[in-house]
């Protein structure tokens, strides 16, 4: 049964201003109603660019990684022509899906309930008893491709054939990447680091968008991460919206600080966090030279799944008391915050709240939320 989103419920609530200062926010209920949920998988997940993987993770052909795209489960493989294609992760016989996690396949992949076979480009290969099946065609049962693009070697996929391309959608999000990170074009994925962490695959126990706009602010900075504040310079951090994607950022605050201790010689000397439209996020913290990728996903109104990838440069490490801070300090401190706030939204206690901005003081302004919530209006129509 295919849940009706009940628009009518948004008449007792005061709509989003253009003015942030004036608006309220979202109503509560659209961070819990399952029919919302379907909504926004229909009118956003279906349709945006999602990150998957980086190409250090296919270096040959037969490399892939899977991953889900809210239900839809997809991968990324690396053909022999040195391309990446991507595919629904589902087998076209009784579908079990291919592959899991990251790996390499040798010549084909291969379903591991009835072995039916399909070569790297999706071509379903003749399985056993099928060429005396009666009208059965190979040809239609190779894999179902979703597209792909590849930038700064983040490899995204997209479920709609008529997207618009990533270029597009991004603007010049990726081009601002590179001239602040003059070493990106080195950067390869480090397992070490992402093992260390545990950090595939988690899952926190609140709506996406809780998420989506705790990512958005630093008005909480100060009550909620006193270490990130005696890290970072307040007075200098800013949030800049460029079209669907907005970037913050603000430079060291001093070397000897609560967070770890950062070299006056190390490469990186600020803070800054690129947000792309819905649900991503690439960021840098003082120190050598690493670039975080994050993806979290919606599984369920109340449940998000959060999937980040490490990149350094070869040969560079990244101090242990830095991975300790951003793991065991700075995560479990949002995480509490979005579990806090994904239960206060279902109370009845709860219907609107306001935004407190100013973008002259940017470190403590919501203007970067309110022109989420902006976006997200748009693309479901409220």
């Amino acid at each position: 049964m295919v849940l009706e989103f009940d628009r009518s419920r948004m008449a007792s609530f005061r709509p989003l201003e253009s003015d942030a200062r004036r608006s309220p926010t979202l109503p509560g209920f659209l961070y819990s109603d399952p029919a919302v949920f379907a909504e926004e998988k229909r009118r956003i997940f279906d349709r945006c660019w999602q990150l998957i993987a980086h190409e250090s993770e296919l270096p040959e052909p037969g490399c892939y990684v899977a991953g889900q795209i809210v239900e839809e489960p997809v991968f990324v493989v690396r053909q022999r022509n040195g391309g990446i294609a991507g595919f629904y992760n589902v087998c076209q016989h009784r579908a079990h899906q291919l592959v899991s996690g990251r790996g390499q396949v040798k010549k084909r992949l291969v379903c591991p309930y009835h072995a039916w076979c399909y070569d790297l480009d999706g071509t379903h290969l003749p399985a056993r008893l099928t060429r005396e099946l009666p009208g059965f065609d190979a040809a239609d049962f190779g894999l179902k491709p979703v597209r792909v693009e590849v930038a700064l070697g983040f490899v995204f996929v997209n479920l709609d054939a008529e997207a618009p391309p990533l270029t597009e959608v991004a603007g010049d999000m990726f081009q601002d990447m590179a001239a602040s990170l003059p070493w990106l074009d080195q950067v390869r994925v480090n397992p070490s680091v992402v093992d260390s962490t545990a950090w595939e695959g988690s899952t926190l126990a609140a709506n996406w968008k809780v998420l989506a706009e705790n990512c958005l602010e630093c008005y909480h900075c100060g009550p909620a991460h006193r270490d990130f504040v005696d890290l970072i310079d307040m007075q200098d951090y800013r949030y800049v919206a460029h079209g669907k994607w907005l970037k913050s950022q603000g430079r060291l605050l001093k070397c000897e600080n609560s967070a770890y201790k950062v070299d006056a010689g190390e490469p990186v000397q600020e803070a800054a966090f690129w947000h792309l439209w819905p649900n991503m996020e690439f960021s840098v913290l003082p120190g050598g030279r690493a670039l975080g990728g994050f993806r979290f996903t919606p599984a369920d109104p109340g449940t998000t799944v959060m999937n980040s990838i490490m990149l350094t440069v070869p040969g560079e490490t990244i101090a242990a008391e830095r991975l300790r801070y951003r793991w065991e300090v700075l995560w479990p401190e949002d995480e509490a915050i979005c579990l806090s706030v994904h239960q206060g939204l279902k109370s009845r206690g709860y219907r609107q709240g306001r935004f407190v901005s100013d973008e002259a003081r940017s470190s403590i302004s919501e203007h970067a939320v309110h022109n989420f919530q902006l976006r997200y209006a748009e693309a479901m129509g409220l």
